[in-house]
C-alpha cells in the first residue's frame, strides 16, 4: 500500500538551526491527504496501516498522504477520556454509535481513508480545578438581569497567616512569588466569572463587593489518584461538587430561584460515589422531630413524616440513586431533612442529615438548569 508522511527534518550548523517539510516525491499521484489532529487534554495516538505499518502522533497535529480505502486502526491512549472524535467537523459514528465521550483506556477504532483530502481530530477531556460564578437580579418588572461581580482568592494559609485579611494575604502571596497562589476575578457583561485553574489545596474564595451578601467560602482541589476533584465548602458546611470536567459551577442571585434538589451520595476521598441505591426522605422540623401530614400540592409526608412525591404520574415514596445522585422530582422547600432505608449493602452512611436552602445554587444541570445539592458521605 502507497503511502507518504510529512517528514520534519532538523539541518544543524555551527551556529544555524533550520526546519522544513519535505514530501516524498514518490507517493502515488492517487493518494490523498489525511490531516490527523489531537486537540484537548494529554494523550497519543498510533496508527496502523493494514500491511502493519505504525505511526505515533505525539499531540498537536500530522500530515499523512494515503490511497483511498486505506484501512487504518487508529489507537487512543489518554489521561481522562475523549470528548469526541470528528471527520470534517462531525462526529463519527461506530456500530451506529457516535464516537463521543468515551471513558475506555486504549480506546481503539478502525478508519478507511476517503478518495478525498480529510480531516481527523480527536478531542481529549480536559480535566480542571476551577469554579465558575454566574451573578444574577431580577429587575423591577421580575426580568432578570446579569449583575457585575468581583471576587478575589488565596491559598487559606495566607488567609489566616493575615487573620483573614484577604487583600494582606495575597499581598503575602505576591511577596513569595507564588503567583499560583491567588487570583483576582470579575466577571463579564453577562455576569460570568471563571477562575483559572487551581493547584492542589484549599483556597478562600471571598466577594469583595457589596451588591449581594455573601460570607467567603472555600475551594478544596484535592485529587482521587491521577484525576484533580474539586468542590466548594461553604461556611455552613454545605458542599457542591463540580461537573465531571472539573468545575464548580454556582449562581448568586439577590432573590430566591427555584431550583431542583439533587442529592449526592460521595466516597471518603469526597468523590461523587458509583453507587446505586434506594432511599426514604423524612422531613423534620426546627426541633428535628419528624413533620407528620404535611402536604402542599405535589409533596406530603405520612404519620412518620416520610415525603411522597407526585411525579406527574403516581405519588412515590422511595427514590433512586444512580452512580451516587438522583434529582428529586420535586423541589424540597427549604428546611431540614433526614435520609433512611438506604439499600446500600457494603457501606454505611456517615450523616443522613441534609438541609436545603433557596439561597444559594449549587450549579447547572446539563439543560443548564439551577440545581440545589444535599451531600451526604460513606463511613
Amino acid at each position: 500500500m502507497s503511502m507518504i508522511r510529512n517528514i520534519l527534518y532538523t539541518w544543524v550548523s555551527a551556529s544555524v538551526i533550520m526546519t522544513g517539510t519535505v514530501f516524498n516525491t514518490l507517493a502515488d499521484e492517487d493518494s490523498k491527504s489525511l490531516h490527523f489532529e489531537i486537540t484537548g487534554g494529554l494523550g497519543t495516538a498510533e496508527v496502523v496501516t493494514d500491511n502493519g505499518i505504525s505511526y505515533s502522533v505525539e499531540g498537536g497535529d500530522d500530515l499523512f498522504h494515503f490511497i483511498p480505502d486505506t484501512e487504518l486502526k487508529i489507537t487512543i491512549h489518554f489521561k481522562y477520556g475523549i470528548d469526541s472524535i470528528k471527520e470534517n467537523n462531525s462526529v463519527l459514528k461506530q456500530k451506529n454509535t457516535k464516537m463521543e465521550d468515551i471513558k475506555k483506556k486504549d480506546y481503539s477504532f478502525t478508519y478507511k481513508t476517503k478518495n478525498a483530502d480529510s480531516n481527523l481530530s480527536v478531542n481529549l477531556t480536559e480535566m480542571h480545578s476551577r469554579f465558575k460564578i454566574t451573578s444574577i437580579k431580577t429587575d423591577d418588572n421580575g426580568d432578570v438581569m446579569p449583575l457585575h461581580s468581583k471576587f478575589e482568592c488565596v491559598k487559606k494559609e495566607y488567609y489566616e497567616e493575615a487573620n483573614e485579611d484577604i487583600e494582606k494575604a495575597i499581598e503575602i502571596a505576591k511577596e513569595n512569588d507564588s503567583e499560583g497562589d491567588y487570583q483576582i476575578l470579575e466577571s463579564d457583561d453577562n455576569g460570568v466569572l471563571q477562575s483559572n485553574d487551581f493547584l492542589r489545596g484549599t483556597y478562600i474564595i471571598k466577594k469583595i463587593d457589596d451588591k449581594i451578601n455573601l460570607d467567603p467560602f472555600e475551594l478544596v482541589v484535592s485529587r482521587d489518584k491521577d484525576t484533580p476533584y474539586t468542590y466548594i465548602r461553604m461556611k455552613d458546611g454545605k458542599e457542591i461538587s463540580s461537573d465531571s470536567k472539573g468545575t464548580v459551577k454556582m449562581i448568586e442571585c439577590d432573590q430566591s430561584i427555584q431550583s431542583a434538589t439533587r442529592i449526592v451520595l460521595k466516597s471518603k476521598n469526597a468523590k461523587v460515589s458509583d453507587e446505586n441505591a434506594t432511599f426514604k426522605i423524612k422531613m423534620l422540623q426546627d426541633d428535628e422531630k419528624a413533620l407528620k401530614n404535611y402536604k402542599k400540592d405535589y409533596l406530603k409526608t405520612d404519620k412518620k413524616g416520610y415525603i411522597s412525591m407526585y411525579d406527574g404520574v403516581r405519588w412515590i415514596n422511595t427514590f433512586t440513586l444512580k452512580k451516587g445522585e438522583c434529582v428529586l422530582p420535586v423541589v424540597l422547600p427549604d428546611g431540614l431533612y433526614k435520609l433512611s432505608d438506604f439499600s446500600i449493602k457494603h457501606s454505611k452512611i456517615k450523616s443522613t442529615r441534609v438541609s436545603v436552602s433557596s439561597e444559594i445554587i449549587s450549579g447547572l444541570d446539563e439543560d443548564s438548569q439551577p440545581v440545589n445539592d444535599c451531600v451526604i458521605f460513606l463511613k
